[in-house]
């Protein structure tokens, strides 16, 4: 568990102090049974909130990371939820069979499990690769009342396959690899550091070096069928029918995933929508004053929706 893991405590020293979770602050970690497996989740209760949030991390990341989000919004008085995805953190799964529906469907579960307990207002916050699985789970529950992402990185098109990928040779010749592999044995794990560009996932170079020798976010393994079905999942609605607000929430300095390659995706989308552009921000969006703007903008998002729905604010 993570209150136990020498290697977070490491990562949250580079937090800015009032983003670090406290004893006050500190989110309760429990399991969700689902399909067999279980889910581990930090959880920020407060059953008197006026929303909930769903924080996603990416394929570099595990629940925990998102603690920086969850944080400030259980402090003004939200709750959070945030789940590791199966392949990561300390989910309990069978990793060899973790496929990207599979990630898809569990935070459409999750919607679901939390819609059903009260008729507070569901969030859906995702980190990089999790920007565009809050789309996708919304695309299948319109429950959702509204998605905000630092990122959103539709990986049918090659441009941000190339961006993802880091270099040519991985996003076009090895991407086409993959494929054949996954018919062969789509079961065969393969580190996401080879994969992906994971070095340019925070652009603190000691943060980093932490990060990629993490076995539960960005040192781990995940089977290549994760990665066909990540790069060919198609959304049940297309950004053009979209109807559920969405907040862009882009970090400036950007250097794996820059702001116009989320912006192939956002311009398309129909839905009342919001980009807000995080100053001096790397792509885990921890640097000052971006972080304190993503907190910002996110609570002025969510305060609106809960307002238009006749909610107020929390605290």
């Amino acid at each position: 568990m993570y209150k136990n893991q020498e290697i977070w405590k490491e990562i949250a020293s580079f937090l800015p102090e009032n983003y670090r979770i406290s004893g006050e602050t500190s989110p309760s970690e429990l399991f969700i049974d689902w399909k067999g497996n279980k889910i581990h989740v930090d959880h920020y209760p407060n059953p008197e909130s006026d929303a909930k949030i769903i924080l996603l991390h990416g394929v570099g990341g595990n629940g925990r990371l998102l603690s920086f989000v969850g944080q400030p919004l259980f402090r003004h008085g939200y709750e959070v939820l945030s789940p590791d995805l199966p392949g990561y953190g300390y989910s309990e799964v069978n990793r060899r069979n973790v496929s990207y529906n599979d990630w898809v469907e569990l935070v459409d579960h999750l919607v679901d499990i939390e819609t059903r307990k009260d008729e507070r207002p569901v969030f859906l916050f995702g980190l990089s690769a999790g920007g565009m699985l809050a789309y996708h789970a919304a695309s299948l529950n319109p429950k959702v009342r509204g998605i905000i992402a630092t990122n959103l990185l539709d990986q049918r098109d090659q441009t941000v396959r190339d961006y993802a990928a880091g270099n040519l040779f991985i996003s076009r010749v090895g991407i086409l690899a993959i494929k054949l592999l996954s018919r062969i044995n789509g079961r065969l794990m393969l580190p996401m550091k080879s994969l992906a560009n994971m070095k340019a996932i925070v652009n603190d170079r000691q943060m980093m070096k932490l990060l990629i020798n993490d076995k539960t976010s960005s040192g781990s393994k995940v089977p290549v069928n994760f990665i066909t079905t990540l790069i060919g999942y198609k959304p049940k609605v297309e950004p053009e029918d979209f109807n559920i607000p969405v907040l862009l929430v882009h970090p400036e300095k950007d250097n794996w995933t820059p702001v116009h390659v989320s912006m192939i995706f956002f311009e398309r989308l129909k839905s009342q929508k919001k980009l807000h552009i995080l100053q001096n921000a790397g792509h885990f969006p921890i640097e000052l004053p971006g972080i304190n703007q993503l907190e910002e903008h996110v609570l002025k998002f969510i305060d609106s929706l809960c307002r238009d729905s006749g909610r107020s604010i929390a605290g």
